[in-house]
């Protein structure tokens, strides 16, 4: 890890699902049923993407931990290793929702907040709603 962060690759990975999984429940039941699982794995992925991003500079450790994010909590897969590719070429292209949610898992990074999923959540119903 670089940054000035002191954490292993496995702590960082610990404390970026504790996060998620924290805010995750954190989700009113609206929320919930009115966002399908993909959309909400979208979202959570491009939050870890920029929590992770915070804690690193690195771009491959940033995939690396995503990759074991998407691996043990969706099971392992070629489409995590898409997945996490796309997201790599997404944060090099101008797209104001990612840059948002990315933004969101930098702060949570930052200010240990728990709100921040919730939030990315609110975000999708207007995007859904709206198209």
């Amino acid at each position: 890890m670089t940054l000035g962060t002191s954490k292993t690759d496995n702590e960082a990975y610990e404390l970026a699902t504790r996060t998620a999984n924290a805010q995750r429940a954190k989700l009113h039941d609206w929320q919930r049923a009115q966002i399908s699982d993909r959309d909400m794995q979208t979202g959570e992925t491009w939050f870890l993407w920029g929590f992770y991003s915070a804690m690193t500079s690195d771009i491959e450790g940033r995939k690396n931990l995503l990759l074991a994010h998407l691996n043990n909590q969706y099971g392992a897969s070629e489409n995590n290793e898409h997945q996490v590719a796309e997201i790599a070429k997404l944060a090099d292209q101008e797209n104001r929702l990612f840059d948002v949610i990315a933004a969101a898992g930098r702060q949570a990074y930052h200010e240990g907040g728990d709100s921040h999923l919730a939030n990315i959540a609110s975000i999708f119903l207007n995007v859904i709603r709206n198209h």
